[in-house]
């Protein structure tokens, strides 16, 4: 028959190990979460009659431009330097391109 000593010590390091790995372990999953890559809408502001950039989640307009096709160059420049995906709209409002 064996004896086995526990030490208490070492259990409650290995405890806490254990746990601030699970810890650091979810914010990675939630910081990945997080970095969702943005996307650029081309939209048509019926308003000013111009073509608006925008970036999803921002609250500025990028820039704005009087004709789609001028719009489309520019968008099309940004999206190369920052990788990013691109959203047209039509005047109505509804999707063209993804």
């Amino acid at each position: 028959m064996a004896l086995f000593k526990r030490n208490k010590k070492e259990d409650e390091k290995n405890v806490k190990e254990v746990k601030t790995e699970s810890k650091t372990e979810e914010k990675e999953t939630k910081s990945e979460t997080k970095e969702r890559k943005s996307i650029y809408r081309v939209v048509y502001d019926r308003e000013n009659r111009v073509w608006l950039i925008k970036k999803d989640g921002a609250k500025r307009v990028i820039a704005s431009f009087a004709t789609k096709e001028e719009a489309l160059k520019r968008v099309k420049e940004l999206c190369e330097s920052q990788n990013l995906k691109v959203i047209v709209h039509k005047k109505d409002g509804k999707f063209q391109k993804k």
